[in-house]
């Protein structure tokens, strides 16, 4: 073949050659597609399906959960509460954009009473407050629990936590025993540039470090070098105590007050020691705290039936109950100390026993048990006292402290001191019923050691986050 011809046919082989790249080369890149964080597909240096390698997002397994460090309800009134939960990302270099969530508040049996939706942006490494406020509900709430959509939780976003300059200064709690107030001021510590905005959450401990209430607010900044002032208030007190401590742990106590004839010393109106008694038990509900309940139970020849008063925050009611009570006309009335404590003890294992809180029984009597008697045998004189003891045995044994007091001469110490309060240090003895208030007060003292509240700012700023 001629040199002309060879290079005719090598020409139109690289012209068809030429026409045949040009034509597959669309079809190439439908088939192999250049690699994006957002066709769908685990390609190029992916961990997953459009996550992890150069994707803005993180796959699941290259991030750690969220914790939550608690979730509770906060009552603010009667029948409404705020819903929060204390979260952290251990995540130094991923957060969330907008993460819903749902808290759902939950009775003893596992029924959801209410719940309410918010969203919030997850920096790294940061502690957040989220936050439902005035949710109502028809029943003390038991449990909270927080969810986060799943989809968002599939978000993580490489992200650069902004280092706050922001801190909290002054912080003062105050009116503690009226309408509380929570005061601070924020610090911009960089005298270069301004502060941005950040949420601030508030978080008010009590001496064990639970949670007992909690607010939210935002702010859109603070210059360079600059304060602010904040504050966040609540509606209902904290505490009763004016000097601001609350109990170290909360108290349900059941009163069991002696309402037999000898209660009534030579028929004077009103009567005593019965009245005097009565003003001293009332003592002991004003010293209870917002956090405790108490109860009541009086008793003669038999306990009430029903109690006089169940476990209960209305403090105010037991109050009156503890006025009501009087001596059953028409009969001679007996002392019955062990149905009373049975009933009291009943009381403390109901479903209005506060979770987690010390239960106390405090028992005034001014006679020896002499009832109920002995089906068996009436004439054993014994078996009242034994009785007695029995109940308090199967109370001690269920961990529940029973403070025993003595009103008045003539009562059997021993029996008392050694038999029926838990340890000799939960007896006391009156001599008169003035001395009673004195003893009621001690007993407060006692059981709910007062220590002070503890506060907690939350400064989480705006993250940076990748594209």
């Amino acid at each position: 073949m001629e040199w002309s011809q060879k290079r005719k046919v090598l020409y139109s082989l690289a012209f068809a050659a030429a026409i045949i790249l040009l034509a597959a080369y669309p079809v190439y890149r439908k088939i192999n597609p250049t690699p994006t964080c957002f066709d769908q597909r685990q390609n190029g240096d992916e961990v997953g399906v459009d996550c992890g390698g150069s994707c803005a997002l993180y796959c699941r397994s290259q991030v750690k959960d969220l914790r939550v460090v608690w979730a509770k309800a906060f009552q603010v009134v009667p029948g409404r509460y705020d819903l929060g939960a204390y979260i952290e990302n251990p995540n130094p270099n991923a957060g969330i954009k907008n993460a819903r969530y749902t808290l759902r508040m939950f009775d003893s049996t596992g029924v959801i009473l209410a719940e309410g939706e918010g969203s919030v942006e997850i920096p790294p490494m940061s502690t957040n407050l989220i936050f439902v406020g005035n949710v109502s509900a028809s029943t003390t709430p038991d449990r909270v629990e927080v969810e986060f959509m799943p989809e968002d939780l599939n978000r993580w976003t490489k992200a650069q936590a902004v280092q706050s300059t922001l801190v909290s200064k002054n912080q003062t709690l105050k009116n503690t025993d009226t309408k509380p107030r929570f005061d601070a001021m924020l610090l911009n510590t960089d005298l270069v540039n301004d502060a941005g905005y950040a949420s601030i959450g508030a978080v008010i401990y009590d001496p064990a470090r639970n949670p007992f209430a909690i607010s939210r607010t935002y702010i859109e900044g603070v210059v360079r070098g600059g304060t602010e002032e904040i504050f966040f208030t609540w509606p209902t007190r904290f505490t009763k105590n004016p000097r601001g401590g609350i109990c170290t742990t909360p108290v349900d106590t059941m009163l069991v007050f002696d309402r037999s004839g000898s209660m009534n010393v030579g028929r004077k109106n009103p009567p005593e020691p019965l009245t005097t008694a009565k003003n001293a038990a009332k003592t002991y509900v004003d010293e209870a705290d917002v956090i405790d309940k108490v109860g009541l139970v009086s008793f003669a020849t038999t306990q009430s039936d029903p109690i006089d008063h169940e476990l209960s925050f209305e403090h105010d009611a037991v109050r009156k109950s503890v006025e009501d009570i009087s001596i059953e006309k028409g009969s001679l009335q007996h002392t019955n100390v062990g149905d009373a404590l049975k009933s009291a003890f009943a009381e403390l294992n109901s479903e209005r026993h506060t979770k987690k809180a010390k239960r106390v029984i405090v028992v005034l009597t001014d006679g020896d048990a002499n009832r109920p008697l002995d089906p068996a045998n009436p004439k054993n004189t014994a078996y009242a006292s034994e009785y007695a003891v029995g109940q308090a045995n199967a109370i001690r044994t269920a961990g529940i402290s029973v403070y025993a007091i003595a009103l008045g001469e003539g009562i059997s110490e021993e029996f008392l001191r050694d038999r029926i309060a838990t340890t000799p240090a939960f007896y006391f003895k009156a001599p008169t019923a003035a001395a009673l208030q004195e003893v009621y007060k001690n007993i407060s003292e006692e059981v709910c050691k007062k220590e002070n509240f503890i506060t907690e700012i939350i400064i989480t700023p705006r993250a940076v986050f990748s594209e």
